[in-house]
Formats: structure tokens, C-alpha cells, sequence
């Protein structure tokens, strides 16, 4: 027996939306001035939660252009990463083939710490090589902790992020794999 055309479209259609469509999730807050801003994500395959906060103070590049940091720690397949940002962008070349570098950390007026780095490719900002170290330094300051990365096109500059409520994040991190002490 066959089936009419019409019926053939509206049990298409029916099935269609029945079938649950895939889309990805992601939940978006501004930090605050006592809080860190949240990215949540996931897609249905993987989650991932990055906690963000912008520099109490910005720097100049040498034409006298105001330069923006952003600070990033995200958990993403288990694995804990921190990263600093600079707007405008191509703040951080390196001559250094494998874009690997060095910058003072300094948290409250404690003393100044070399944490090693990996340029990101676009040269926006540095991927901490032990995130997880810097991580448990930062959770037992107060009030800031300070980065100086170097920069073969600006003037090195002091970005100076508010640790805020960091501490309130440990157990959300360590519920998705990742640590931050």
C-alpha cells in the first residue's frame, strides 16, 4: 500500500521534531568588583568552566596607547590552565622558536617569582607552563597578584589583577578534575 505524499510529509515533519537538537551551552557572567566573571561550556561532549578578571590598572605601549590585561583560569579535560592576555593583541612576540619565556609574578608585597611560560601563537598573551603552582601561590595572597611578562615591541609593564574570591572557586575546579591547590 502506498502512502500519500501529504502523509509521507507530515510524518517526516512529526519525526523531525521529535528528534532533540544538539546545541552547546554557555553561561556568561561579568566579573565584578568582589567577584571573578564565569565562562561555563559545555557542548555535549565536554565541559569547561574558566573563571576571568581584568587588571586594576593598564599599561602603555611605546606610542603612548593604553594596553589592557586579562587574566584566565580555565579547567577543560581535567586539565588546569592560567593565562594573561594583553588588548590590543601581539603584545607578547618572542624571538624564542619554541615561545617559551619567563615572567616576575609577585603576589601582595611578597617576594618576586620567575614562573615559566609558552607564548600563545597569535602572541596575545602567555599559557603558564605549572598553573597549578602559581595557582596554590595565589590562593594564600589577599589582595593582588602581579605580572610583569616581557615584550620585545612595548615597554615591559606591571598588569595587576584583584585576587578577589579565588578561594571560593577550589571546590568547583576540583569537582570538574582540576586543581588550583
Amino acid at each position: 500500500m502506498k502512502m500519500p505524499l501529504s502523509h509521507f510529509l507530515v510524518s517526516s515533519l512529526v519525526i523531525a521534531l521529535s528528534i532533540p537538537s544538539a546545541k552547546a551551552e554557555e553561561t556568561y557572567i561579568e566579573p565584578t568588583e568582589s567577584t571573578w566573571g564565569e565562562i561555563v561550556s559545555d557542548d555535549g561532549f565536554s565541559k569547561s568552566f574558566t573563571i576571568f578578571n581584568y587588571s586594576s590598572n593598564a599599561g602603555l605601549d611605546d606610542f603612548g596607547d593604553e594596553i589592557t590585561y586579562s587574566m584566565e583560569i580555565q579547567c577543560e579535560k581535567k586539565e588546569t590552565s592560567v593565562l594573561v592576555y594583553s588588548d590590543p593583541i601581539g603584545m607578547y612576540p618572542t624571538s624564542d622558536l619554541n615561545r617559551v619565556g619567563y615572567a616576575q609574578v609577585k603576589i601582595d608585597s611578597g617576594k618576586i617569582v620567575r614562573y615559566k611560560y609558552v607564548a600563545l601563537k597569535d602572541s596575545s598573551g602567555i599559557n603558564i607552563w605549572s598553573p597549578k603552582l602559581l595557582t596554590t601561590a595565589v590562593l594564600k595572597g589577599k589582595r593582588q597578584v602581579a605580572f610583569k611578562i616581557p615584550s620585545s615591541i612595548q615597554a615591559d609593564s606591571v598588569a595587576n589583577f584583584p585576587i578577589k574570591n579565588l578561594a571560593s572557586y577550589v571546590t568547583k575546579f576540583k569537582k570538574l578534575g582540576c586543581t588550583l591547590k
